[in-house]
């Protein structure tokens, strides 16, 4: 078997380092990715800061899949005309079959998503780390390229927010 060359640069590669863009957290100093964890130290009781959890979880999976998914596809593309094949052919390809998983689980992920994010807008949040985790999954959900704006005063908010936790 071939060792694998590192990948080329593509849109979909730009898309995904596009996708990663951190958010700049003023109370740390440190970047911050749109799926940071929320800080251990808020209450308990605030069932959104856990919803907020698991909804960053599964937007850091995604962009993960969505990077694999590329890559995978790239070598199918580079090693077996990968867009000429039949769908029989694709199916008979080991790496074929892994490219099918991924994209069943983007499928799912695709519904899960909002089905998280609708439930955490229906619950009020009871702590300042659970608003922040609302606004994060906003952040994560956003294409900054298509929102600019928006995206940076969503930035500006939530660290904002992380400063007056201090």
């Amino acid at each position: 078997m071939k060792k694998l060359t590192p990948p080329k640069l593509s849109r979909r590669h730009l898309i995904g380092g596009a996708a990663m863009s951190p958010l700049i957290g003023v109370s740390t100093g440190k970047p911050l990715s749109r799926t940071t964890p929320l800080s251990a130290s808020a209450p308990a009781i605030d069932p959104v800061v856990e919803m907020a959890q698991e909804c960053l979880a599964l937007h850091h999976e995604s962009e993960r899949l969505h990077r694999r998914y590329g890559t995978v596809e790239e070598w199918l593309v580079d090693r077996h005309d990968w867009f000429k094949l039949s769908k029989a052919q694709r199916r008979a390809l080991p790496e074929g079959r892994k490219l099918q998983d991924i994209k069943d689980r983007l499928d799912f992920l695709w519904k899960e998503r909002p089905r998280k994010m609708r439930r955490m807008r229906n619950t009020r949040a009871t702590s300042l780390e659970g608003a922040i985790g609302k606004l994060r999954c906003v952040a994560g959900g956003m294409e900054p390229d298509e929102f600019p704006s928006a995206f940076k005063l969503l930035q500006a908010t939530i660290r904002d927010l992380e400063a007056m936790r201090i």
